[in-house]
C-alpha cells in the first residue's frame, strides 16, 4: 500500500494494461461516509482493472492502494474489526505474512484518519509529485468529468454512464441556456448514487435561489469565474455587476458550507496584477483558486493583439502564481491551457473556460461525446453508445496518454508544477477547439 500526498499526479499512468489479480472486490467504485468529530467524510474506493485502487476523501485527496491495501480499505469503512480482516487478507493473499498484514492494516488505519480530515478543497489538483513517479499503475479511468448539461433525461442517464465507469465526481458547467429548475434534480441524481458534484458557470447565469435548492440537494463545490480584483476590467468582459455577484455568491457559499472556488484566466490584460488578485481572493475568504491560459504561440500576433499570452511567458506567469499563492497560503490548481481562437472574441473564450478542470478529468458535451483535457477536438467515443472499455482504448486517448507519457522537464524551469504534465509554451499540449485543430 503507498500513501501519495494531495497533487498526486496519475497523468503517466493513464495505461490500460489488465494483470491477473487475487480474488479481492470486484472493480468498480464504492461509496462510503465516516463522521471524525462531527465532520463527515465522503470517501470513494475505486477497484482498478488490476485489483489495485485509490482512495478519494471529498474528492480532495486521493492515495493509491496495492491489491490488499483496497481489501483492508474497504472493510475498514465497513467497520469490520482488526480479526476478521487478517482472517480475510490470509485467505485471499496467502503470501503475507502475520507481520506484514498487522503493519499494512495499521498504515491504513493511520491513511483512513490522515485523509477524514480534508477540509473543504474539492477540486484535485495536478500538480507534480516525485513520489508518483515510483509507483506507476493502471487507471481504469479518470477521476472527475466536466460535464455540459443538456436534456434532462439524456444527462441523467450520462451521469448513470459515468459513475458506471468509475467516475466519482461530475461538474456541471452551466450555461444560460439551462433551464434553472433542472440543476438541483441533476445535482440529486448525481448525489444519490454517491458522486461528488460541483458547478462551474458564471455568476449573471445563475440564480441565488437555485443556488441555495442546489445545495440543499447535496451540491458540494461552486467555481465561478473571476477575472481580476479590479470589478471595472471584470465586468467589461463578463457582464456589468458580475464582480459584486461573484463575491456575494462566495460568501453565500460559506453559510452554506459549500467549496468555493475562483476560476481565474490568465491573460494580457490581468497577469501584471495577479498578486492583487490572489491576496484579495484569500483576504474575502476564496482560498480555492484555479488558473487557465488563452494562450497563443509567439507569432501569432492577431491573437496578442487581442489579449492572448504567448506561449514563451507561460513558466514566468507561472513563477509568480506559485511565489503569490505561497506567500498568501492560499491552494491553486493548474488546468489546461486553452489555445486562443481568432474567430472568437476574447469575451466569449474567458467565459468559455478550459476544456475540462485538468489531467485527471475529462469533458462529456450533452449529447454524450467525451473529450481528453488536451490535444486537438478529437472525440474519444460516446459514453451514451460505447463501452467505457471501448473510450478509454480509443485512439484519441492512446496518443494522449502517449504525450504525457514524454518527458517535459526542462533545464529553464526544472520545477514548475505546471510543467508536469507537458511544457506550457508548446501547443501541442494545449487544449485546442479552433478549427485547425478539430480532430
Amino acid at each position: 500500500m503507498t500513501e501519495p500526498s494531495l497533487g498526486q499526479r496519475f497523468l503517466d499512468s493513464f495505461k490500460i494494461r489488465p494483470q491477473p489479480r487475487a480474488t479481492g472486490p470486484e472493480p468498480g467504485i464504492y461509496h462510503y461516509q465516516r463522521l471524525e468529530a462531527d465532520w463527515p467524510t465522503r470517501f470513494h474506493l475505486r477497484v482498478d482493472l488490476d485489483g489495485q485502487g485509490l482512495l478519494l476523501a471529498n474528492a480532495a485527496q486521493a492515495a493509491v492502494l496495492s491489491e490488499s491495501g483496497v481489501l483492508m480499505t474497504q472493510r475498514i469503512l465497513e467497520g469490520r474489526e482488526d480479526h476478521e480482516i487478517f482472517r480475510e487478507v490470509a485467505d485471499t493473499f496467502p503470501d503475507v505474512t502475520g507481520d506484514e498484514m498487522q503493519a499494512d492494516l495499521a498504515q491504513v488505519r493511520t491513511l483512513i484518519d490522515n485523509l477524514s480530515h480534508p477540509g473543504d478543497n474539492y477540486p484535485i489538483s495536478d500538480l507534480d509529485d516525485p513520489y508518483a513517479a515510483m509507483h506507476r499503475r493502471a487507471l481504469a479511468a479518470p477521476l472527475r468529468a466536466d460535464l455540459v448539461p443538456g436534456q434532462l433525461e439524456l444527462t441523467e442517464e450520462i451521469i448513470r454512464k459515468l459513475w458506471d465507469a468509475g467516475i466519482p465526481h461530475v461538474t456541471f458547467l452551466v450555461r444560460p441556456e439551462l433551464r434553472a429548475e433542472d440543476l438541483p434534480r441533476l445535482v440529486e441524481t448525481a448525489e444519490d448514487i454517491g458522486m461528488i458534484t460541483g458547478l462551474r458557470t458564471i455568476a449573471s447565469w445563475l440564480a441565488g435561489e437555485i443556488l441555495d435548492e442546489a445545495a440543499n440537494a447535496g451540491l458540494d463545490h461552486l467555481t465561478l469565474l473571476y477575472v481580476s480584483a479590479s470589478g471595472t476590467e471584470h465586468d467589461d468582459l463578463v457582464g456589468a455587476g458580475d464582480h459584486d455577484l461573484v463575491w456575494r455568491y462566495f460568501t453565500r457559499c460559506e453559510e452554506l458550507e459549500l467549496c468555493a472556488v475562483a476560476q481565474v484566466p490568465l491573460i494580457e490584460s490581468n497577469v501584471d496584477e495577479l498578486e492583487v488578485t490572489i491576496e484579495q481572493l484569500k483576504n474575502q475568504g476564496a482560498t480555492n483558486i484555479s488558473f487557465f491560459a488563452l494562450a497563443c504561440p509567439d507569432n501569432d500576433e492577431i491573437a496578442q493583439e487581442a489579449g492572448a499570452l504567448p506561449g514563451s511567458a507561460l513558466p514566468q506567469v507561472a513563477t509568480v502564481i506559485n511565489e503569490a499563492s505561497e506567500t498568501a497560503n492560499v491552494r491553486y490548481l493548474w488546468e489546461v491551457p486553452v489555445r486562443f481562437d481568432n474567430s472568437r472574441s476574447l469575451a466569449e473564450q474567458v467565459m468559455a473556460g478550459p476544456r475540462a478542470a485538468g489531467d485527471v478529468a475529462i469533458r462529456v458535451d450533452q449529447d454524450g461525446t467525451v473529450y481528453p483535457a488536451r490535444g486537438p477536438r478529437s472525440s474519444a467515443g460516446n459514453i451514451l453508445g460505447d463501452t467505457w472499455e471501448q473510450i478509454w482504448a480509443s485512439p484519441c486517448f492512446t496518443r494522449y496518454r502517449e504525450r504525457l507519457a514524454a518527458p517535459t522537464r526542462c533545464a529553464d524551469c526544472p520545477d514548475l508544477p505546471i510543467c508536469a504534465a507537458d511544457c506550457p509554451r508548446d501547443p501541442r499540449g494545449w487544449s485546442d477547439d479552433t478549427q485547425g485543430g478539430e480532430g
